[in-house]
């Protein structure tokens, strides 16, 4: 199941003779994802360059599928520096059909980016929660260091609903679906709030921390 339920709209365009240029996601509203949970839904994530990428039809509507080079990899198993995969985002071209999806990752070529990944059955992957799973790269013009921005293709993002603690004080509730649950009364961090305008190495860091924490299996109890 993907991590987050978008609340968004898909348009059909006629792409006529200009090219299809995604645009700003200003329509899109979406709760915003907790770090923990960004982190756990991820099988991988990576600092990559997008590259070529070619649109078709799938189950009734259009994805994009990118190619992109691994510049970094930062957590999991599967892509490391060097490596070359395929991202799928939805929305596209086909011929003279085109659908914008607002929300959704919008990668562009030579562009970097870090992503945070799911693989997909055929190899390739998706972006984790979307526009969310993305943080684009830019160069801070006083000290050249390359820092994560939020990515404008999140669109508008509502706070996520406190968990639920009834009088017993037992948490009934988490902020989604397979996310981590929080204590009854401990702040929730943001992707956005812990990776927005850091260091590159910096939010590495905490991204790999975080794996460790929530990609590790439990120790198995031998039955008695």
């Amino acid at each position: 199941m993907p991590l987050l339920r978008h609340l968004g709209r898909v348009a059909l365009l006629a792409a006529l003779a200009s090219p299809f240029v995604p645009t700003d996601a200003g329509a899109s509203v979406s709760i915003a994802v907790s770090f923990d949970a960004l982190v756990k839904d991820a099988d991988d994530v990576a600092v990559i360059t997008p590259g070529e990428s070619h649109s078709v039809w799938e189950d009734g509507r259009i994805f994009t599928y990118t190619k992109v080079h691994v510049d970094q990899g930062v957590a999991g198993n599967d892509l490391a520096a060097g490596n070359d995969t395929y991202v799928r985002t939805m929305g596209g071209v086909v011929g003279k059909i085109g659908q914008l999806v607002d929300g959704e990752a919008v990668l562009t070529k030579d562009k970097p980016a870090l992503l945070f990944l799911r693989k997909l059955k055929a190899g390739s992957f998706d972006v984790s929660a979307r526009g969310q799973g993305q943080y684009p790269i830019k160069i801070d013009p006083q000290t050249k260091e390359r820092r994560l921005m939020r990515s404008t293709a999140a669109g508008m993002l509502l706070p996520p609903k406190p968990p639920a603690v009834p009088a017993s004080g037992v948490q009934t509730q988490s902020l989604a679906a397979g996310a981590p649950v929080a204590a009854p009364g401990a702040k929730i961090l943001l992707a956005q709030e812990v990776l927005d305008n850091k260091k590159i190495d910096e939010g590495a860091r905490e991204i790999a921390s975080a794996w460790k924490r929530l990609h590790t299996s439990p120790p198995q109890t031998q039955p008695k």
